[in-house]
């Protein structure tokens, strides 16, 4: 391993997904997070096609709540973002992909047929029982980010505290909401979870993210903040060749579960700390290395000499707090 003079600096901001990358193994979050390491040819079909269909809807919020167009107007303004969103992006002719131009566009508007229902048939702005969150200045907040530093108090994880980064900062948990809004009084968080998929097919879809730790370190981030929020709104949106599925969970998290996701978030903490120190990075060596069609590190891990296999990817930093990379 080399030395820690000769790392890339360790991320100052964490968020959930760099920590399910350490928990399921360490040496992936070194490659990716710290020496980040990313496949060569940019984003991937399905984080374009996430990244696009999250700008078109946004788009529609911001034309009906605060420019005050009808629906199809601000869906016809929509479009236009979309195709600028999408761009000249091609879809490699061997990936088998529902997630098309024309499939992600239709899971936003809709289609010409009942099984085309898009987002906003499911749910109309003006009606829709989860409204955006309008703060003091009188307007509404459609995507929400916050990073909160994770003060250290102690020297040793046994004290409490969290470590500090190793530039002698806290540590800043991070993250982005698709939107902030309200539900039946109280504040909550709202993700969109695009997928090949139908997720009302799936009869565990609703159950996944019963401890979800992305969506509990919302709910703490919110409460952090001074929000009424126990939880939020997860919305599933299946783009199929031949179908749109949707499916909604309202989940919300007790103190009990609060506090043990921050323990462990406390914990996982050190382990990161400690590696860095110690300059080793655990390896899974299990399930993760195949997992989800393989890990992309799988021949870096296998060779005498891994610098040759990392000669396949670039370097692209992971930053929580930005859209899509």
């Amino acid at each position: 391993m080399p030395a820690a003079s000769d790392y890339p600096p360790l991320p100052l901001y964490i968020d959930s997904t760099m920590m399910a990358a350490f928990r399921s193994c360490p040496q992936k979050f070194f490659r990716e997070f710290v020496q980040g390491y990313r496949p060569k040819g940019g984003k991937s079909i399905d984080l374009h096609a996430g990244g696009c269909f999250a700008a078109a809807i946004e788009e529609v919020y911001t034309q009906v709540y605060v420019n005050k167009r009808s629906l199809d107007d601000a869906l016809t303004v929509a479009q236009v973002r979309f195709d600028l969103e999408w761009g000249d992006f091609e879809i490699p002719e061997w990936k088998k992909t529902s997630k098309t131009w024309d499939r992600v566009w239709t899971a936003v508007s809709g289609g010409a047929t009942k099984d085309d229902e898009g987002y906003f048939q499911r749910y109309p702005p003006l009606t829709d029982h989860v409204q955006p969150f309008f703060g003091s200045d009188g307007k509404p907040t459609f995507e929400f980010t916050f990073a909160i530093p994770l003060e250290p108090s102690s020297q040793t994880p046994s004290d409490g505290g969290f470590p500090s980064h190793p530039s002698g900062a806290p540590f800043v948990y991070s993250g982005r909401l698709d939107m902030l809004g309200t539900h039946m009084g109280h504040v909550v968080w709202r993700d969109e979870k695009s997928s090949k998929n139908n997720p009302n097919t799936n009869n565990n879809w609703s159950e996944q993210w019963d401890l979800r730790s992305q969506f509990i370190g919302y709910t703490w981030a919110m409460q952090q903040l001074g929000f009424d929020c126990q939880g939020g709104v997860v919305r599933g949106i299946g783009i199929l060749k031949e179908k749109i599925g949707h499916a909604e969970a309202i989940k919300t998290y007790s103190d009990f579960v609060i506090q043990r996701w921050y323990e462990q978030l406390r914990r996982d903490l050190w382990r990161i700390r400690r590696a860095w120190d110690e300059q080793y990075w655990d390896f899974n060596l299990s399930d993760s290395c195949t997992a989800y069609g393989n890990c992309m590190f799988m021949r870096v891990c296998q060779s005498t000499t891994p610098e040759s296999w990392l000669n396949e990817f670039e370097v692209r930093h992971w930053n929580p707090l930005h859209k899509d990379l």
